[in-house]
């Protein structure tokens, strides 16, 4: 078989064809990245995944919020996914954003541990002061990220699943709350964050992207963290209108979903309403191969190498087997987007990661 462009191999993976290789992606927290690209002698991020042979490329939309940058006053150091960023920093050393969601940093700095939202103490959504949808970089802007990677590569861009952004707006318990006993209350929460990320993910697919990723935990380890029937009722009918939205301004898009732990219960529901891939099926919380063999040509399966066992406890060997595992046994006939089953830790060495692409084959010697 004629080698494929990662474009290519990735797009005709999701159509459930046969490819050259398995396609694979790349999810590992900055800080270790930063410390492999020295580990391997290279120079930038960039470098890094044409060396393990990453297929898929992110895009991330900027966003422009006039009061909040006047307000900003300091940017956030040290090692967590968010350093980097302006941010509002508070005398009590927490730190917000500008959709008024207040973190600290963890003991070691490596995390942020949500501490409130502005809709933490009330139910009254006129009170926050809400951007417009101009906020958002224009599709020119997007476009010069994408016109970058010269249709060598897949692209996905990036939105938040309006659930999670709500969560973080309004606090964990009291939306899984508002959920059940007040449902108008959530549903007009969810679209009102739906706007914004449909706008988003609009503006991405205008501006070339072949996959619109939105990324938002509903699942804990062993089950849904929210209720399934609260979730069909009021969550369901606006991520089906979301992704029909998106399938209008261009048929062939992909969407992909995100949420760690077990959402087995739902994924007919995700694949009903157009979900074309789920990420990250975790190992540890759902039989990777039975959801390949009930649903694996219905939908592709994205990540799956354990980042909770395999990864920082295996040896290299162990690494090897469940990568070749996973390819026997779900990659058939396509339908199988390797990589890590979420973020790479700092307890995991360069050797197992390595592995995961020295065994696909992606990695360049």
């Amino acid at each position: 078989m004629m080698t494929m462009s990662s474009k290519e191999r990735v797009l005709k993976a999701v159509a459930h064809e046969t490819t050259d290789r398995i396609p694979v992606d790349y999810s590992i927290r900055m800080d270790v990245s930063n410390k492999l690209i020295k580990y391997l002698g290279l120079e930038n991020i960039e470098q890094l995944y044409q060396k393990l042979g990453i297929d898929i490329r992110k895009i991330t939309i900027g966003e422009h919020h006039p009061r909040f940058d006047k307000a900003a006053n300091g940017i956030l150091k040290g090692q967590s996914e968010n350093s980097g960023g302006k941010y509002i920093f508070h005398d009590d050393g927490t730190y917000e954003n500008a959709w008024g969601i207040i973190q600290k940093p963890s003991s070691d700095g490596l995390y942020d541990e949500w501490i409130r939202g502005p809709f933490s103490n009330t139910m009254d959504l006129d009170s926050f002061n809400w951007p417009d949808m101009n906020v958002f970089d224009s599709v020119e802007t997007i476009k010069k990220k994408v016109d970058n990677y010269q249709g060598k590569y897949a692209l996905r861009g990036l939105l938040n699943y309006p659930f999670k952004l709500c969560w973080q707006m309004r606090g964990l318990e009291n939306f899984l709350c508002d959920m059940l006993i007040e449902p108008e209350f959530a549903k007009e929460f969810l679209l009102k964050i739906a706007s914004y990320e449909t706008e988003k993910g609009i503006r991405m697919i205008r501006a070339g992207v072949d996959i619109v990723s939105l990324i938002g935990d509903i699942a804990m380890q062993d089950r849904l963290m929210v209720n399934v029937n609260a979730w069909r009722e009021i969550d369901k009918p606006i991520f089906a209108d979301m992704i029909a939205k998106f399938k209008k301004e261009k048929k062939d898009v992909l969407v992909f979903y995100h949420s760690d732990g077990n959402i087995e219960e739902v994924i007919p529901d995700l694949i009903e309403i157009g979900v074309d891939i789920i990420n990250p099926v975790q190992p540890e919380c759902m039989d990777v191969v039975k959801i390949k063999e009930k649903y694996g040509d219905k939908i592709t399966l994205h990540g799956s190498i354990s980042i909770q066992k395999t990864l920082p406890y295996g040896s290299v060997e162990d690494v090897r087997r469940e990568v070749a595992d996973r390819i026997e046994l779900c990659g058939k006939d396509g339908g199988l987007i390797l990589a890590p089953s979420n973020l790479i830790q700092n307890d995991t060495s360069f050797e197992n990661i390595l592995e995961i692409y020295k065994e696909v084959g992606s990695f360049v010697v």
